[in-house]
């Protein structure tokens, strides 16, 4: 017994280590990625909805999300439960984002090093929240944590995307109506593609473990609320981009956006805030 206990915690080490050296390699990469596609004059190829919108994703990814994971993964190799899970959405929003990148920008000089931000990403994660140890993270949180105030705000964000994006889809698959809209349909086609795979589904699946207050629930709830509102303030950089570069039909700032990401980053703050510093 001993000896298979052993076994198993030099195999969470050895995760977590692997984790951290592919999570560094992707801090690296994320933030020469956007130093060129910010100030490189012309370097995406793309339309200029995508283009200017990239160029402000670009802005994010180097100003917030790249140091928040280098900071989180500071944390995190020094033992803080809270740094794991910031780490973990960090990761989250760098899936999310060069999901977009990869697969739906134009082909470009960097497109090998966003590939590779991608992938390192996802496998970071891969190897990193099996490596958690999720029954002392989960025994941090208690009474105090508004799981079900977070879950409530999941499910209504998943349901809406899900139901807009599928309404979309259905009505042009019967009627071959395109949505209308400044974003260009192959743009629309990307959106909902990547918008229904890497943070409806995670997010509904989020918010109905969190509501059952279950292991998992806490821990991918939190990830899901650094992901959410570190990818929102991406959203409001692109559309400030593309509405100073006059793009058609986009408007510099949503209040929308902005409510959406202060109650992201509400809901991680407010579940990071409640860990105790112990288990009980």
């Amino acid at each position: 017994m001993g000896v298979a206990v052993a076994g198993d915690h030099r195999e969470s080490v050895d995760a977590k280590r692997t984790a951290y050296v592919l999570a560094a390699l992707t801090a690296g990469l994320m933030a020469l990625a956007a130093v060129v596609g910010l100030f490189v004059p012309g370097f995406y190829p793309d339309y200029p909805w995508a283009a200017q919108a990239l160029r402000g994703g670009d802005l994010v990814t180097l100003a917030v999300a790249t140091p928040l994971l280098g900071v989180a993964l500071v944390a995190a190799i020094r033992g803080s439960g809270r740094g794991q899970l910031v780490l973990g959405g960090a990761l989250g929003y760098a899936v999310y984002n060069y999901a977009y990148i990869v697969f739906g920008a134009e082909f470009n000089d960097l497109f090998l090093v966003h590939v590779a931000i991608l992938s390192l990403a996802i496998w970071a994660l891969i190897v990193l929240l099996p490596s958690f140890d999720g029954a002392a993270l989960a025994a941090r949180f208690g009474p105090r944590t508004p799981a079900r105030v977070v879950a409530t705000l999941f499910g209504v964000v998943a349901a809406v995307l899900a139901g807009l994006w599928t309404y979309f889809s259905l009505r042009q698959a019967i009627t071959g109506e395109l949505p209308g809209g400044a974003a260009p349909p192959a743009a629309l086609h990307m959106v909902y593609a990547t918008d229904l795979t890497f943070f409806v589904v995670p997010l509904a699946v989020a918010a109905v473990l969190l509501w059952r207050r279950t292991r998992w629930g806490y821990l991918l709830g939190t990830v899901m609320a650094v992901t959410g509102a570190t990818y929102l303030v991406n959203l409001m950089a692109a559309a400030a981009f593309q509405a100073h570069a006059d793009v058609a039909g986009v408007t510099a700032f949503s209040p929308l956006s902005l409510v959406l990401d202060l109650a992201f980053a509400g809901a991680a703050g407010v579940l990071l805030a409640t860990m105790t510093a112990r288990p009980g």
